[in-house]
């Protein structure tokens, strides 16, 4: 069962969207909240397949605060 939050986002939509707005490359948004590139492609995979992770609360929300920081900078 995939988790949503944020909304109504998917987890993978969230994470996507993240990348996208921070400019990361999958590599570099993995190193920017400390995960291995397994981890994250992991919880990029889509809910339906063995692959997939549910991603915890608190990476979550760590995402958000990178997000919030990010768009606080000039």
């Amino acid at each position: 069962m995939e988790v949503k939050q944020a909304g109504a986002q998917s987890q993978q939509e969230f994470l996507r969207d993240a990348m996208g707005k921070l400019g990361m490359t999958r590599a570099a948004f993995a190193k920017r909240i400390s995960v291995p590139d397994k981890t994250l492609d992991k919880w990029l995979a889509p809910a339906n397949t063995s692959d997939y992770r549910a991603m915890p609360d608190v990476v979550w929300a760590y995402v958000r605060e990178i997000l919030l920081w990010s768009a606080k900078t000039p």
